[in-house]
């Protein structure tokens, strides 16, 4: 199988922390970022991406880079990482093309299991 790429867009050292426990669960390869423009200059430049993760933490920008990813790259699985009080934003996430959503309370096993199960559709439709 190939091992999965994906990009992470955060400034949170301990998200990033969580995201690598989680990627050393089913391997992979991850581009970090630290700005909603460096993650969609990625995007764009990276074509074998399997998955995105972004931290909402951005702000507006992490809606605007949603919305930009649905509509560049509408094959590509996002799973949105929110501070636990923003329910709303749960909302908003799936409704411009979230394929999960997590708070940063989720375990790594958690996000792990997301990330593969993102992938693994990811990857049947690409070798389909």
């Amino acid at each position: 199988m190939k091992t999965p790429v994906m990009l992470l867009l955060t400034n949170d050292n301990e998200l990033e922390e969580l995201v690598a426990d989680a990627l050393s669960e089913i391997g992979g390869i991850s581009h970090l970022t630290r700005t909603a423009g460096d993650a969609l200059e990625t995007i764009c430049g990276v074509d074998d991406l399997d998955l995105a993760i972004i931290d909402f933490e951005h702000g507006p920008h992490g809606i605007t880079l949603l919305t930009a990813i649905s509509t560049l790259r509408e094959d590509l699985p996002v799973i949105v990482i929110t501070r636990d009080d923003e329910q709303h934003v749960e909302a908003l996430a799936y409704a411009n093309g979230a394929t999960a959503c997590f708070s940063k309370q989720a375990v790594a096993t958690q996000l792990a299991n997301a990330i593969g199960r993102a992938c693994t559709s990811r990857l049947k439709q690409v070798f389909a």
